[in-house]
C-alpha cells in the first residue's frame, strides 16, 4: 500500500508539472506575434492541459492500495503529454512556424525538459508498478 501511495503522489506531481508547462507554452505561443507559432503552441499546449485536467481527477480518486489502477491512467496521461513535448522539440525552430529565436529556444528547452522528465516518470511508474509502458 505504501508503494502505491508513493506512486500516486509521484504521478500527481508529474501531471501537475505537465499542466504548468502546458500553460507556459501557450503563453509563450501568444508572445510569438504570428498565427502559425501561436497555433502550434495553442494546439500542443491545449492537448497537454486537457489531458492533465482529465487525468488528474482520475488518478487522485483511485484507491491508495491498488498500484496498477493508479499506474495505468498515469502512464496514459504521461504518454500524451510527453508526445506533445516532443512536438515542441521537433518544430520549435522550423521556418514554417516563423517563431522568434528567443521564444523558439524557450519552447525547445521546455519541450526537451518535459520530454526527459516524462520518459523518466513513465519508466519509474512502470518499473515500480509492473505495468508495461504500452497500456
Amino acid at each position: 500500500m505504501e508503494r502505491a501511495l508513493e506512486i500516486k503522489k509521484f504521478a500527481l506531481r508529474s501531471l501537475y508539472l505537465m499542466l504548468v508547462f502546458g500553460i507556459i507554452t501557450i503563453l509563450l505561443g501568444y508572445a510569438t506575434n504570428n498565427y502559425r507559432g501561436f497555433y502550434l503552441s495553442l494546439t500542443l499546449g491545449l492537448i497537454i492541459i486537457v489531458t492533465t485536467v482529465v487525468y488528474i481527477p482520475i488518478v487522485s480518486r483511485r484507491r491508495n492500495d491498488d498500484i496498477k489502477a493508479i499506474a495505468i491512467p498515469s502512464l496514459q496521461a504521461l504518454w500524451v503529454t510527453t508526445s506533445m513535448a516532443l512536438g515542441y522539440v521537433v518544430t520549435a525552430y522550423a521556418p514554417y512556424f516563423n517563431i522568434p529565436i528567443a521564444i523558439a529556444t524557450a519552447l525547445f528547452i521546455i519541450g526537451f525538459i518535459v520530454l526527459l522528465y516524462g520518459i523518466y516518470a513513465m519508466l519509474k511508474i512502470s518499473r515500480v508498478s509492473g505495468v508495461p509502458l504500452a497500456v
